[in-house]
């Protein structure tokens, strides 16, 4: 555990507040190698995670992009010298 200190400012008892959180969602699991309890990062839930993600980002696009006609559409109503250039 002492690895994953030292590129953190966190202490060994808040690591391991951490990697539990992670474990119980799935997303870290660990064994046991004597004294050791090696951690490995579980690759199908961070993809589930990424993939929700990439869909939520392309729905938001979608709804920028209206939002943004609509402010374009706005300010040519609002001002109609605007895009003119």
């Amino acid at each position: 555990m002492m690895e994953l200190t030292e590129p953190f400012d966190l202490s060994q008892p808040a690591i391991s507040k951490h990697i539990k959180v992670l474990e119980k969602a799935g997303l870290v699991s660990r064994s046991r190698d004597a004294q050791r309890r090696p951690c490995k990062l579980e690759a199908r839930p961070l993809g589930e995670a990424i993939d929700f993600l990439e869909q939520y980002r392309r729905f938001l696009e979608v709804r920028y992009a209206k939002l943004d006609a609509l402010l374009e559409t706005l300010k040519t109503v609002n001002d109609p010298t605007a895009g003119t250039g």
